[in-house]
This record gives C-alpha cells, sequence and structure tokens, in this order.
C-alpha cells in the first residue's frame, strides 16, 4: 500500500510540474494616438511562459510630417535621449532610427530578470506589482483598459 501511494504521490508531484511549466504564448495589441501633432503608433508584443511574461519587444512608429525639419530634429535629438536611457538597462535592447518626417524605436524587453523594475525606477515602464513576475492576463487587461485593442 505504501509502494502504491508513494507512485500515485511521485506521479501526481511530476504532473504539477509540468503544468507549472505552462504553454508558451505571444500576445500582440496596438495603440494609435495623436499627440501635439505627431502620431503614433505603438505595437506591444508579450511572449510568456504560462502567465508568465518573459519578453516584451515593442515598436513606436512616430509620424512628425506635420512639423518642420528644425522641429523634427529637435524631436529626434529627443528621441535618441529616450533611445539612450533604455538601452543602458542590462536586460534592454534599444535603438531609434530617423526617417523623412518619422522616428522608429525599437525596445526588447527580458523580463525574466530585474530590467523591468529598472525601467519602472526610471519611469521608463509603467508596471503595478512585482515587476519580475508580470502576469501576461493582467498586463493586456490593463493595455485594453490603456487603449490598445489586441492584435489577432
Amino acid at each position: 500500500m505504501k509502494k502504491i501511494v508513494s507512485v500515485v504521490m511521485v506521479l501526481c508531484m511530476t504532473l504539477a510540474l509540468a503544468a507549472c511549466g505552462g504553454k508558451e504564448q505571444t500576445v500582440s495589441y496596438r495603440s494609435e494616438q495623436e499627440q501635439g501633432g505627431q502620431k503614433l503608433v505603438d505595437t506591444m508584443t508579450l511572449e510568456a511562459k504560462g502567465d508568465k511574461i518573459v519578453k516584451i519587444t515593442e515598436s513606436i512608429e512616430v509620424d512628425m510630417s506635420e512639423f518642420d525639419e528644425a522641429t523634427q530634429e529637435q524631436a529626434a535629438a529627443i528621441y535618441d535621449a529616450l533611445v539612450e536611457q533604455y538601452a543602458a538597462v542590462e536586460g534592454v535592447e534599444c535603438t531609434g532610427s530617423a526617417g523623412t518626417g518619422t522616428y522608429t524605436i525599437s525596445i526588447t524587453i527580458d523580463a525574466t530578470g530585474d530590467a523591468v523594475e529598472k525601467l519602472a525606477e526610471q519611469d521608463l515602464l509603467a508596471i503595478e506589482g512585482n515587476g519580475s513576475k508580470l502576469s501576461l492576463k493582467a498586463t493586456g487587461e490593463s493595455l485594453e483598459a490603456g487603449g490598445y485593442t489586441k492584435v489577432e
């Protein structure tokens, strides 16, 4: 009887550990808005294992074509400084590129370390709760409440 109970317990623990791993999933959200004459298209892709986000990829496309060349250059300088702030955080890859009337920022965040919390400390990323355990479900709900739509 003890052997049977032991085997059943081992099987239950094995199944519980397998369930904890969770399936891998990727979900994208998109927001389009206009701020101060600039049109912003923000696409955020969340990669998760189970409900825990492990990677965040964001692409921000800024259309500044309504501005004169001098204003575009000033805005690009501000975006360049922002890119440098993101890139200075360990676990974050960030690039920016200016085009004719546009600026594109690409950000990749490793959410398995403390990069999310460091970005939050610098007010570069808004989070609620523990940055090392971001919930895919809660983050999606928060993004949708903030005007993002889920991309199917």
